[in-house]
């Protein structure tokens, strides 16, 4: 709760505490003396009755007045709290800006696809040039000589060293990254905040590995000296 609605309420409970309690008070007091008139007590003087009569009444009149102020400041601040929640709402709306998020979104997906096709058309000429420079086709990069610069040809993988390179059909890894990311974060969206939140990142996040060394098959490098 707001820090000064709640000062506000509870000065205002105090208040309105006090004066029914004289009120209270002033109302005992005409009791009292009515009873001790019922009890033959002859010190009693009307005008002592009437004079606490009009008091007790004078003090209910306050309590009713600090019982209305106390409500209308409790109106006032609450509205006042209620204010301040709007302008942080409305801020909070403003500054929240989900267009540039999901431009973000496909500003990364786009560069996902860029990456993958330069990556495949530098694969494709590397190729073209190892054929025109007549580059044996082997049957795996042990198999690469110096006489060719430990370059090399096998299908659709290339062989430069100990490391092989191929085209990377990024089209259909890309549905299959999307939903593995995708699973990522449900796992972390069911227990943001929850007492499994660190384990269901760290579940991500090996998710996200396994996409990351899915997405590095397109260059990898073999074990072993080259011969």
């Amino acid at each position: 709760m707001n820090e000064h609605l709640a000062t506000t309420r509870a000065m205002a409970d105090a208040t309105v505490a006090d004066a029914e309690q004289e009120s209270r008070e002033a109302a005992a007091l005409v009791a009292a003396l009515e009873e001790r008139v019922r009890d033959g007590d002859d010190t009693v003087t009307p005008k002592e009755i009437a004079t606490a009569r009009e008091l007790g009444h004078f003090a209910k009149l306050r309590a009713d007045a600090t019982a209305r102020k106390a409500a209308d400041a409790k109106r006032t601040a609450r509205l006042a709290a209620l204010t301040e929640l709007r302008a942080d709402i409305d801020a909070y709306t403003e500054t929240t800006d989900t267009d540039q998020l999901i431009d973000n979104i496909f500003d990364a997906l786009l560069a996902y696809t860029q990456h993958f096709t330069a990556h495949n058309e530098r694969v494709n000429q590397w190729r073209t040039r190892m054929a025109e420079l007549g580059v044996p086709k082997i049957m795996g990069p042990d198999l690469v000589s110096a006489d060719d610069a430990h370059l090399g040809i096998n299908g659709r993988e290339l062989y430069a060293g100990r490391t092989v390179y191929n085209p990377v059909d990024h089209k259909g890894r890309l549905a299959y990254h999307l939903t593995e990311l995708g699973t990522a974060m449900n796992i972390v969206a069911a227990h943001i905040g929850g007492p499994r939140e660190e384990q269901a990142l760290a579940s991500a996040r090996e998710r996200t590995d396994r996409v990351k060394a899915s997405a590095r098959s397109g260059v990898r490098t073999m074990n072993g000296p080259i011969v």
